[in-house]
């Protein structure tokens, strides 16, 4: 579990640069109805655990926040230390059950799925 220190870090920064898109605690955007969706438009995902963001290593996650997606979301690289964007993935696994942490997260999600 992460430390409480660097969830408080963390939340702190998730309400810095993270909230505008992905809401409060992390619930992400609503999807777009096909019809009125804009060209090329991706909300932002969920990042509690109603979606994948914990099929994902820590690292993984931190390098996200850093590099950011193409056409999806912005790179914090030039805003972001490497430690804050370890915060910013503290803060996240706060939003997820013990079971994610512990049992799922990253490459077991595959093994977790089957039980």
């Amino acid at each position: 579990m992460p430390a409480p220190a660097d969830v408080e870090k963390g939340k702190r920064l998730y309400q810095s640069h993270c909230l505008k898109c992905h809401l409060k605690d992390g619930v992400g955007q609503a999807p777009i109805p096909v019809n009125i969706k804009l060209p090329d438009y991706i909300p932002a995902m969920p990042l509690d655990e109603t979606s994948h963001a914990w099929h994902h290593s820590d690292e993984q996650l931190q390098q996200r926040i850093l590099e950011g997606i193409p056409n999806h979301m912005p790179a914090f690289k030039s805003v972001l230390k490497p430690e804050q964007a370890s915060h910013l993935v503290s803060y996240l696994k706060s939003l997820w059950s013990r079971r994610i942490i512990e049992q799922c997260q990253g490459p077991k999600h595959m093994s977790c799925m089957e039980h």
